[in-house]
């Protein structure tokens, strides 16, 4: 289409750059007009021939204006065709002098890439060394670092093992500790069922002693009877004295009875002095158990409160045998004092 295009372009370019072309094509134009004008006209007289000369002249008017018409937009599209001509050898000059200077300016950023290459690959080859040297260094940074957490990996093991060895250490003191806590425990509550027994012990005595008081209050109202009885025969005494010599044998029995009442009432007396005595050490006995029981509640009370606090396995082992001991002593003690023994009480 565009080969079509330029072909016309360069023949109407031809035509119009030839002498008198414009008279040429006027004229070729008139005669087909012409040509035109008398197939018309002959048409019209075909169709129509009553027609008249004034119609045919107004007609043939009508034709020339036509193509003075024709003739100039002609010479208008000539003009064009010159000026795009010219506009196409301006265009051809223009990309001449562009491809020129692209060219030119391909070579120079050609040769600008190449030094550009040329230089990047040095750095490059530079910045290669320089890291090849810092990964030797952190090479040789990291080995060093490797020997020292290796040493420290096998320090953590020691003390690791000498971690499990005081643990096990602990456990077996620990168990120890519950051995001898459980000891401990044994012997108080075997003090305190010997403690129970003898406030059982205590209880029968109490009632005993109730009882020995109240057969000791019946043995004063009898007392007190006899007493009132004997009153009595005084009382009568005058009056058996006048009749003595009449009841001499009656008055020997009333002294034997009267001696035998006496030997009874001393007697009594003595029974009551036993019973004080009794009551006083049965006094003493529960003096001496409630001094035990004060005592080993205080022991009690320390040894928790040396097992709560912070000792240290050899302290806690000497503080408990020490506990240990003065309980035994104190138990020894207590024993001995209600066998017979004295007061052996450890403050």
């Amino acid at each position: 289409m565009f080969a079509k295009l330029k072909k016309k372009i360069a023949e109407e370019t031809a035509i119009t750059q030839r002498p008198g072309g414009g008279t040429r094509i006027a004229r070729s134009v008139s005669k087909e007009s012409v040509a035109s004008m008398g197939a018309d006209s002959g048409d019209d007289f075909a169709s129509d021939g009553s027609s008249s000369r004034e119609d045919l002249s107004s007609q043939l008017l009508r034709r020339n204006e036509q193509i003075r018409k024709l003739e100039a937009r002609l010479s208008d599209y000539a003009e064009q065709v010159r000026n795009l001509q010219k506009i196409k050898e301006k265009l051809e000059i223009a990309l001449e002098k562009h491809q020129d200077s692209s060219m030119r300016k391909f070579q120079e950023q050609n040769e600008t890439f190449q030094a550009n290459r040329a230089k990047m690959a040095e750095g490059l080859a530079l910045a290669l060394a320089r890291k090849d040297q810092e990964w030797s260094e952190k090479v040789d940074q990291l080995e060093k670092e490797k020997s020292f957490l290796t040493a420290q990996l096998q320090e953590m093991k020691n003390q690791s093992l000498n971690l499990f060895q005081r643990r096990d250490e602990m456990d077996e003191l620990e168990e120890f500790q519950q051995q001898e806590l459980s000891k401990v425990k044994h012997m108080l509550l075997k003090k305190e069922e010997s403690l129970e027994k003898m406030e059982q012990e205590l209880e029968a005595r109490t009632r005993e002693l109730s009882h020995t008081q109240e057969e000791l209050r019946t043995s004063s109202q009898r007392s007190s009877d006899l007493s009132q009885k004997l009153e009595e025969l005084q009382r009568h005494y005058s009056t058996l004295e006048e009749q003595r010599d009449h009841v001499t044998a009656s008055k020997m029995g009333a002294e034997n009875k009267l001696a035998a009442l006496e030997q009874k009432e001393q007697e009594l007396q003595a029974c009551i002095q036993q019973l004080s005595i009794d009551l006083q050490k049965v006094t003493a006995e529960t003096q001496e158990k409630e001094k035990l029981i004060t005592h080993l509640q205080e022991k009690v009370t320390s040894l928790e409160r040396r097992l709560e606090q912070n000792l240290s396995g050899e302290e806690y082992v000497q503080e408990l045998l020490k506990e240990v001991t003065s309980s035994l002593w104190a138990s020894q003690c207590w024993e001995g004092s209600f066998g017979g023994g004295g007061d052996c009480i450890k403050s």
